[in-house]
């Protein structure tokens, strides 16, 4: 496709932003001319053996404009001043850390400039502003767009968890602007490119500007680090603590200059988005209820957490707490997801992308999928319909047996509530009982985001944002899923305010589950073949037993479309891999283990209500390992979702 003439770009960039006013259209946001290939930038190869030629994007119902719109809108996020990131080095090389081969390295996909991303950023790091002021942000796109390939394409999915290591990212921008303002070389490099005045007054003010952003950063990592006593667990590719990142982004809020803080010690896999605004409960543990304005409050507290600018003491006379976040946009994209497909294998095996799905096995193992009751938790739904609704079935811990930490933290977390201690502890209700000292973080966190949805933009005139206020209370109003939900925990209806419905994980459906790994909810299953194995210690797996790995590498974006997961490679022979432990805290790859005859199944009447015994607790059964002949046909089967 040839460029369109500056001129012509020009007018198109004048004319675009008044057209959007009063139209608010997806399409024409992202320009007149739209890439197919959604503008990603590809790698011949990279530190890990990966390679890509050409990108494919499979069908979700999305057109090239719409997942453009999703990559570059922004949400608030204020984590750095703009100009500075845009020409800031890596801490120990000249190169720009926002480069293509760099940014690919931390496993955040690099894109071409294109209209709504002129400066060429990562997918999902855009250009926010706030008070005037410009700054680098992210979107909702960065920590849920995948990227998968196979034999020299590269596979886009939209919604798909990535590998992103944003831990490291952060430990790297904090070094990288420590560095900036330390080395005399580095300093003026970055100095020369923002045209700072070479007067030594004003050198000196923007060096220390370098430093405290550094040192915010530091602060940011040294608060969240992944600690379970005296031992560091690191993320690595994929996975992220956002609960105990926003947590401690709202306690820090709360009580300015005090140490209030939890380790931010369970990072799970990124979930992938398709189906959300369509389920009643998100998150692994359910924690998000899809109730009412539920979907806003989640979306709110995952801006604040991922860098928005914000106070949670209330100024005078305000109705909420002021910050960065941009509301609006936090409906439209909830608005945006609703359309969202998860790919389809077949769709890609069509083009000749993946390789053809054997119906024959496939069909064997949905009977293998049925015989094990797959179906009972993990609903059955038509990706297209556009009036879907999904029930997530939670499972106890105790029953489903996998890693504990992150439901427990979500649940029992606590810290000082500060700016809060004496209000009612719910927003808009005066007769509620008030925060007290100490509190559990996860209603300070609804707090927060009630406040900071109710505090009108003003980084808008005061017309505007009343009139926006507005308008996005009745939007959001009007494309509320649910009215009311309930929770299904071991396959009975209980009371959503009894915390033990918090200690559990939901089985979502399966469509798209191809496009997901690793599995389980903290990421330490590498593929669905082993999925279906059992786990063991690292006797039985010397002894030859087949199980789950205990070690495996994450980094490589190859697919292997037999076990369906990433290859392994070498980390050896290529460093920079990350070796996943799971003997670490955090990372256990035990539970639901139902095909390897290990996971209990509980025992329901004709009516499918629990069995119990004397004592009230729920009758179960184990299901026969499953044979390598039924574990290759369910895979199989698997890839047809």
């Amino acid at each position: 496709m040839s460029r369109p003439a500056p001129a012509v770009i020009a007018f198109t960039r004048l004319l675009i932003p008044s057209l959007l006013v009063l139209s608010g259209c997806t399409s024409i946001s992202q320009g007149i001319w739209v890439s197919q290939d959604r503008y990603a930038s590809l790698a011949a190869s990279d530190y890990f053996g990966d390679s890509a030629l050409s990108v494919v994007h499979p069908e979700q119902n999305w057109s090239a404009a719409d997942s453009l719109w999703f990559y570059n809108t922004t949400q608030g996020s204020t984590l750095l001043p703009y100009d500075v990131f845009l020409h800031l080095e890596t801490a120990d090389s000249p190169a720009l850390f926002r480069s293509d081969d760099h940014m690919n390295r931390l496993r955040y996909l690099p894109q071409k400039a294109s209209f709504s991303n002129p400066d060429g950023l990562p997918l999902g790091w855009v250009k926010d502003e706030h008070q005037g002021k410009a700054y680098i942000g992210l979107t909702c796109a960065a920590c849920h767009t995948g990227q998968i390939n196979y034999r020299g394409t590269a596979i886009r999915i939209d919604g798909a968890p990535p590998l992103a290591d944003m831990e490291l990212m952060m430990t790297r921008l904090a070094a990288a602007l420590d560095a900036s303002a330390k080395d005399a070389a580095k300093f003026d490099r970055l100095a020369q490119k923002l045209g700072i005045s070479t007067q030594p007054e004003v050198r000196s003010q923007f060096r220390a500007d370098l430093q405290q952003w550094a040192d915010k950063l530091d602060r940011y990592n040294t608060i969240n680090a992944s600690t379970h006593g005296a031992q560091y667990v690191a993320y690595g590719y994929g996975r992220l603590d956002a609960f105990g990142r926003i947590y401690n982004r709202i306690l820090t809020h709360l009580t300015p200059g005090q140490t209030n803080r939890n380790p931010a010690n369970a990072p799970i896999s990124y979930p992938q988005l398709w189906d959300t605004p369509q389920h009643d409960h998100v998150q692994w543990n359910g924690i998000g209820d899809n109730a009412g304005d539920g979907p806003l409050k989640r979306n709110a507290g995952e801006a604040l957490g991922v860098f928005a600018t914000y106070s949670l003491q209330q100024h005078p006379g305000d109705p909420g707490f002021r910050s960065s976040i941009d509301v609006r946009n936090l409906v439209r994209m909830e608005n945006h997801l609703k359309s969202l497909w998860s790919p389809r294998w077949e769709d890609l095996a069509r083009q000749q992308v993946l390789p053809a799905i054997d119906q024959t096995l496939a069909d064997q193992g949905r009977q293998v999928y049925l015989d094990y009751q797959c179906h009972t938790c993990h609903q059955d739904i038509d990706r297209t319909d556009r009036t879907r609704r999904i029930t997530a079935r939670f499972s106890s811990l105790a029953l489903i047996g996998t890693d504990p930490t992150m439901a427990r933290n979500a649940l029992q977390y606590q810290g000082k509530s500060g700016w809060f201690e004496g209000r009612p502890a719910k927003w808009g209700n005066p007769d509620a009982p008030p925060f007290k000292e100490q509190t559990r973080v996860l209603p300070a966190l609804s707090f927060a985001t009630a406040g900071a949805i109710a505090e009108p933009d003003h980084d808008k005139s005061p017309v505007r944002r009343w009139l926006e206020k507005i308008y996005d209370l009745f939007a959001s109003i009007g494309h509320r899923p649910y009215d009311n939900t309930e929770r299904h925990l071991d396959f009975e209806i209980i009371d959503k305010d009894n915390p033990v419905g918090f200690l559990a994980y939901k089985a979502r459906p399966l469509n798209g589950i191809w496009a997901t790994a690793p599995y389980l909810h903290n990421g330490s299953v590498p593929s669905l073949y082993e999925l279906l194995l059992p786990s063991c210690s690292d006797t039985e797996i010397a002894q030859g037993k087949r199980c789950r790995p205990n070690r495996f590498t994450l980094g490589s974006r190859e697919f292997d479309p037999d076990k369906v997961g990433f290859v392994q490679r070498d980390a050896g022979q290529y460093p920079g891999l990350f070796v996943f432990d799971t003997h670490l805290p955090g990372n256990a790859n035990t539970g639901h283990e139902y095909a390897a005859g290990i996971t209990p199944v509980i025992k329901r009447d004709s009516q499918g209500k629990p069995l119990k015994d004397a004592q009230g607790k729920p009758l179960v059964y184990y299901l026969p390992p499953i044979s390598e002949t039924q574990r290759l046909a369910l895979v199989e089967y698997l890839k047809t979702l």
